[in-house]
C-alpha cells in the first residue's frame, strides 16, 4: 500500500502550475514511458483485454511520441498490433527477453511474465540496438525483482538534421512497501549507477519506466524518509551526475498512478542531455481522459498515467517559443557563408544574445549584444570554422530562432 508523502510547500505547487503545459513537436525528440499493467494478460490489470488494447492504441496515436518506453507487456502479440496500429512503417519495437522468474525469453514464465519494451519512429531512430542490464550479476538479479533487469535502447536520433546518440534505459522496479521492498530497490539503483558510471560515462542516458517509488522520497513504510532511488538522485558531485526532472512533480504533490498519491513512474537524465531538455517538460499525461473519458474510473487501460518529457537536439534550451526567422525579425547573409555574416534586423530587438552551434549541439559561439535596432547589421567576429553545417541561434528573453547554415 503506498502512502502520501508529507505536505509540501504551496509555492512549489505554484510553480508547477504556471510552467507550460508540453506537448509533441516535429522540432523536439518526445519521450514518453508507461506502465500499461499487465497489458493483455488473460487475469490481472483490466479485465477486457481487447478493450485495454483499443485504448492503448487511441492514447498513442494522441500522443504521438518518438520513443515509447514500456513496462508490464504480457501479450506479445497484442503489443505487435499496439504497434502496427500506430504504422509499422513508421514505428519499430523490441521487447526484453527476460521478465520476473524467466532469464531466457522462452516458455510459460516468459509467456505470461510483465516484459519491459520499445516503441521507436524509424524516421528518427538508426542504428538501433538493445541489451539488458546487470543480466550476469546475481545481485541484480535479486534488486531487480528476479530478474526483471533495466533495458537499454541504443540508437542515433535525427531531428532537423541534427544527430545524436542516446541511451534509453526503461526500468521497473521491485514493487512493495516493506523495508526489504526498499533496500533490493536500493541496491539495484546503486548497481545500475555504478555501471553507467563505469560503461556509459560519457554518453547521453535517459532512464524511464517505473521506478516503484518516488523520487521526493519513498512510499516504503518500512524504511525512509529518503527515496530508495537515492544513490541516482544525490549523485551530483562527479562527472556522470543525473538530474531528476520529474522530482519536482513529486514535490508539488502530483501522481502518476489513479489510485495512489505519489509520483512513481519518473525520467532521469544524465548530465550529458541536461542541454538538450526542454525546461519543464516533464509531465504526467493525464490529459489523455480526452481521449479515454473513464481511464481513471472504469479501469479499462491502466492504473498508471503515462509520463512525457521532450528534447531539443539543438541544445541550449531556454523554454522560450522558436519562431521562423522573418517572425524574429532577422535576415541572415550570405548562406552558405565564407569569412563573413551579416545578421540584418528587420524589427528593434532587446536583450539579444547570438550563438553559433555545431552540428553535435556544442556552442563554438556565443555573444551578448542587448539592443539591436531594426535596419541594424551586426557582424559576429566567429572563430575559425570548418567547413560544414552550422546553426546559428539568436534569442531574446521572449523569443528564439534558429536557422541552418552551411560554411564553405
Amino acid at each position: 500500500m503506498r502512502r502520501s508523502l508529507p505536505f509540501l510547500p504551496l509555492c512549489v505547487l505554484l510553480f508547477i502550475s504556471l510552467t507550460t503545459r508540453a506537448q509533441s513537436s516535429t522540432s523536439t525528440l518526445d519521450v514518453v514511458s508507461w506502465n500499461l499493467e499487465w497489458f493483455g494478460a488473460a487475469s490481472g490489470g483490466p479485465a477486457n483485454e481487447d478493450l485495454q488494447e483499443s485504448n492503448a492504441k487511441k492514447i498513442m496515436r494522441y500522443l504521438d511520441a518518438d520513443l515509447y518506453g514500456v513496462v508490464e507487456v504480457v501479450d506479445t502479440m497484442r503489443f505487435r498490433r499496439l504497434v502496427d496500429s500506430l504504422g509499422n512503417a513508421e514505428y519499430g519495437y523490441f521487447i526484453s527477453p527476460f521478465c520476473s522468474n524467466n532469464t531466457t525469453g522462452t516458455g510459460n514464465s516468459w509467456l505470461s511474465g510483465q516484459k519491459l519494451g520499445f516503441i521507436y519512429r524509424k524516421s528518427i531512430f538508426t542504428n538501433v540496438r538493445t541489451r539488458g542490464l546487470l543480466r550476469t550479476s546475481s545481485a541484480a538479479y535479486t534488486s531487480w525483482a528476479s530478474g526483471r533487469f533495466p533495458y537499454m535502447l541504443s540508437a542515433t536520433a535525427t531531428i532537423n538534421s541534427v544527430s545524436k546518440d542516446i541511451n534509453f534505459i526503461v526500468i521497473h522496479g521491485k514493487a512493495g512497501s516493506t523495508a526489504s521492498d526498499y533496500d533490493r530497490r536500493r541496491a539495484g539503483a546503486q548497481e545500475l549507477k555504478d555501471t553507467l558510471d563505469a560503461q556509459f560515462a560519457s554518453t547521453i542516458n535517459i532512464i524511464i519506466g517505473d521506478y516503484n517509488d518516488a523520487l521526493n522520497g519513498t512510499i516504503s513504510t518500512g524504511s525512509g524518509p529518503e527515496s530508495s532511488y537515492q544513490p541516482i538522485i544525490l549523485d551530483s558531485t562527479d562527472a556522470d551526475h543525473y538530474k531528476s526532472i520529474t522530482l519536482p512533480l513529486g514535490v508539488a504533490g502530483q501522481s502518476s498512478m489513479i489510485n495512489f498519491p505519489n509520483v512513481v513512474d519518473n525520467h532521469v537524465i544524465s548530465n550529458e542531455a541536461t542541454p538538450f531538455y526542454v525546461l519543464s517538460s516533464a509531465k504526467i499525461r493525464n490529459d489523455i481522459t480526452a481521449v479515454v473519458p473513464d481511464y481513471a474510473t472504469a479501469h479499462t487501460t491502466s492504473d498508471h498515467y503515462p509520463v512525457f518529457s521532450n528534447y531539443s537536439l539543438e541544445g541550449l534550451i531556454t523554454g522560450v517559443p522558436v519562431l521562423n526567422p522573418a517572425a524574429f525579425g532577422i535576415q541572415v547573409s550570405p548562406n552558405p557563408f565564407g569569412t563573413t555574416l551579416r545578421i540584418r534586423a528587420t524589427k528593434s530587438l532587446t536583450n539579444t544574445t547570438i550563438r553559433l552551434l555545431n552540428m553535435q549541439g556544442g556552442v563554438i559561439y556565443q555573444q551578448p549584444i542587448g539592443l539591436i535596432s531594426a535596419g541594424m547589421i551586426y557582424t559576429p567576429k566567429l572563430p575559425a570554422l570548418q567547413r560544414g553545417i552550422y546553426f546559428l541561434q539568436v534569442e531574446t528573453r521572449q523569443q528564439r530562432t534558429v536557422i541552418k547554415l552551411t560554411h564553405l
